[in-house]
C-alpha cells in the first residue's frame, strides 16, 4: 500500500509531499487504536509515522526556502566557503561583502511579517485536511526559527560588527501571527 501511495504521489511532483503527508496522517489516525493492540499493524503505523515526518520536513523546507531563498542561500555560500578559507576572509569574497549582507538582509527581511504570513497561506492553500494545519504550522515556525538562528550565529561569527534582526524578535513575531 505504501509503495502504491509513493507512486501515485510522484505523478504530480509539485504536490507529492502534500499527498504523502495527508495520506500517511490519515493512515495513522485510522489505525492508532488498532496498532496499539495488533503488533503487526504497529510496524506499519510506525512506518507511516516516519514517512509522514519525512514528507512534512520536505514540504516545510520547500515553503521556507520559497519565501527566504536569498537569506538561506547567502548562509549556505558562507558555510561552503568556510571549508576552504578562514572566516576573516569571507567578507572579502565576491558577493559576500558587508554591503552584500546588508542588501540581502534588507531585501529578505523587510516585510518579514508579510513573508511569514505568505508561508502560512501557502501551507494552508495546499492542504485539504484542515486538522493538519496547526501542527504543520508549528513545525514550520520551529524549522524557520532553527534555520534563522543558525544564520544569525553564522553572521555574528563572520561579520561581528553587523546586526541582523534578533532570533528572539523573530520568535515573538512568529508567536504573534
Amino acid at each position: 500500500m505504501f509503495s502504491t501511495l509513493e507512486k501515485i504521489a510522484q505523478t504530480d511532483p509539485k504536490y507529492a509531499d502534500i499527498v504523502l503527508l495527508e495520506n500517511y496522517a490519515a493512515f495513522q489516525n485510522s489505525l492508532y487504536d488498532l496498532a496499539n493492540v495488533v503488533p503487526t499493524l504497529a510496524k506499519f503505523y510506525h512506518q507511516a509515522s516516519e514517512s509522514y515526518e519525512q514528507a512534512c520536513t520536505r514540504h516545510i523546507n520547500m515553503i521556507i526556502y520559497f519565501q527566504f531563498e536569498k537569506l538561506f542561500q547567502f548562509g549556505r555560500k558562507i558555510e561552503d566557503l568556510m571549508y576552504t578559507i578562514t572566516p576573516e576572509e569571507i567578507p572579502f569574497q565576491l558577493g559576500l561583502s558587508k554591503m552584500d549582507l546588508r542588501k540581502m538582509i534588507k531585501s529578505s527581511l523587510s516585510g518579514v511579517d508579510k513573508s511569514i504570513s505568505a508561508m502560512y497561506r501557502k501551507l494552508q492553500k495546499n492542504l485539504t485536511s484542515d486538522e493538519l494545519l496547526p501542527s504543520l504550522w508549528d513545525k514550520c515556525k520551529k524549522e524557520f526559527l532553527d534555520k534563522y538562528e543558525s544564520f544569525a550565529q553564522l553572521v555574528a561569527k563572520i561579520y561581528p560588527n553587523e546586526t541582523v534582526p534578533s532570533v528572539a524578535g523573530m520568535r515573538e513575531l512568529l508567536a504573534s501571527l
